[in-house]
């Protein structure tokens, strides 16, 4: 485990950083390629999307939601999953998909902070598996614990990172 620190001028972090394993996950997701700067408006749009689908079929969320990231430009597009847990199987819908996700070793930390200010704990993350001789196999995750909708102050967002190693 290791520690990574930031200024708190700064809209800080202070990212310990865990090997650990995740279980498998049942979700229903969408998958989109959309310019960067568009995501946080798109992502609100997919998740109320996925959210009614599950409304609408009866079915509660099995946990927080989530986005996998498989390609990120910042000034550039980007390609991403939205995704809600669910504990049963679901039909697909439209973009609207059932995916089960494997279990996983992953490097993982809580940031605490705004969506725009993330880079440097995933970059703290980079180094930690660079450091310990770790091999990434996938993307990464991020698992979002608060609504940015209920929460007003950008800074008390809540995201767990995911990366998932070999």
């Amino acid at each position: 485990m290791v520690s990574f620190a930031q200024d708190k001028k700064e809209n800080t972090f202070s990212a310990k950083i865990e090997i650990k394993e995740i279980s498998a996950v049942k979700a229903v997701v969408i998958k989109l390629s959309i310019p960067s700067s568009e995501i946080g408006p798109k992502m609100g749009e997919l998740y109320g999307k996925l959210y009614g689908y599950l409304s609408q079929q009866k079915i509660q969320p099995a946990g927080a939601p989530f986005a996998v990231y498989y390609q990120f430009d910042p000034k550039g597009n980007t390609t991403f999953e939205t995704g809600v847990p669910v504990n049963t199987s679901v039909n697909n819908d439209g973009d609207i998909l059932y995916k089960e996700f494997p279990a996983m070793k992953v490097a993982t930390t809580l940031y605490t902070g705004s969506y725009e200010k993330i880079g440097p704990t995933y970059e703290a993350l980079e180094k930690f598996i660079k450091e310990k001789n770790l091999q990434p196999a996938g993307v990464s995750w991020e698992v979002y614990l608060t609504d940015p909708s209920t929460v007003k102050d950008p800074n008390l967002n809540q995201t767990v990172i995911y990366f998932p190693l070999k």
